[in-house]
């Protein structure tokens, strides 16, 4: 590779970063640094805390590419948005989306004002500050934190029946997360994830990861909660494995990724994302966009790149390749 650049892994983890997540923060900087190393970059790590502008120092925009690992909340330093915001400020080229389109994804309102915009269909919804301002007429429901990731705050109380249920959960979960809560009718159906990525204008779909709650009577139980994403130990992880080979026929799956191409272009998605799908009467709808989706080893999204035939340090090296094609002079292969 001709004009390679070294490349700075950035990451988060603070005091408020619970255990699961700081452990899979880790492990994804140690995968990723391993394997671009494995392939001849040069790489650093960085780690913010409470200070970007601190985490930045000694690395010169003119030189080092940024691999963003960030994530957290609006509240925290290394929220994904605002981490995005000072790396263009100073200059530096980073995988990703850029700093706006992260911080209106990030807002499940943000998120469906512009699948609106875009046409693109997506359930009912209404959002609220406080329980009491919540209104809502199509049930049954989820709610959920507004502005959360990860399954944050979802489990099978999420699922609710009338108007007082939503409230409930929406009083809970605003002391749990600031922000407010977002309610949505809730689909009962399987539910797709499709990878995406590439340059806008060569878009790829990676593959579909889907996950059946056939093992589940209970509606309530239906749904990809905190536990299901991230707790092995726990049933609801054990019963819905996401899996990237099932068949699908062929006219859902063209309908489900031409869905998910929509999506992520009405979002403003840039270089990779993860678009959530289910079916209302037999026609998808999204979910949710994800513009900063996890790549560690064991993600969704590198799952599903395995399944398509991708090696792991592949396709790491192809995100940032993405990003170094915005670089002047060009890097390539």
């Amino acid at each position: 590779m001709n004009n390679r650049p070294p490349i700075l892994l950035l990451y988060g983890i603070d005091e408020r970063t619970i255990p699961v997540d700081a452990e899979v923060t880790r492990s994804t900087v140690g995968q990723v640094e391993r394997v671009l190393r494995n392939r001849g970059w040069r790489v650093a790590r960085s780690k913010i805390t409470r200070d970007v502008a601190a985490a930045l120092d000694g690395y010169d925009p003119s030189n080092w590419l940024v691999l963003n690992l960030c994530e957290g909340s609006p509240s925290q330093a290394f929220y994904y948005a605002a981490v995005a915001a000072e790396l263009e400020r100073r200059g530096y080229t980073f995988t990703g989306s850029c700093a706006e389109v992260l911080h209106e994804t990030q807002s499940k309102p943000g998120i469906k004002r512009l699948l609106a915009a875009g046409g693109v269909p997506t359930p009912a919804w209404a959002a609220a500050e406080t329980a009491a301002e919540l209104e809502f007429d199509c049930f049954p429901a989820i709610v959920k934190p507004a502005t959360e990731h990860c399954s944050f705050g979802i489990t099978r109380d999420s699922v609710v029946l009338d108007l007082a249920g939503a409230r409930a959960r929406a009083a809970v979960l605003n002391g749990l997360y600031e922000g407010g809560v977002i309610i949505e009718e809730f689909l009962d159906s399987e539910e797709y994830a499709i990878s995406l990525w590439g340059p806008d204008d060569a878009l790829e779909v990676l593959g579909i990861s889907l996950i059946r709650y056939d093992a589940f009577p209970e509606l309530r139980d239906r749904l990809c909660t905190f536990e299901a994403k991230w707790l092995p130990e726990t049933p609801a992880f054990k019963l819905t494995p996401p899996d990237c080979r099932s068949l699908i026929p062929p006219e859902l799956r063209a309908a489900v990724e031409a869905l998910a191409v929509s999506a992520h272009r009405a979002c403003g998605i840039r270089d990779y994302s993860r678009i959530d799908i289910r079916r209302r009467h037999g026609v998808p709808m999204v979910l949710d966009v994800n513009g900063n989706c996890d790549v560690g080893k064991d993600g969704g999204f590198s799952h599903t790149a395995t399944t398509a035939g991708w090696r792991y340090g592949a396709m790491i090296e192809r995100l940032v390749l993405l990003a170094a094609a915005r670089l002047a002079p060009c890097v390539t292969a």
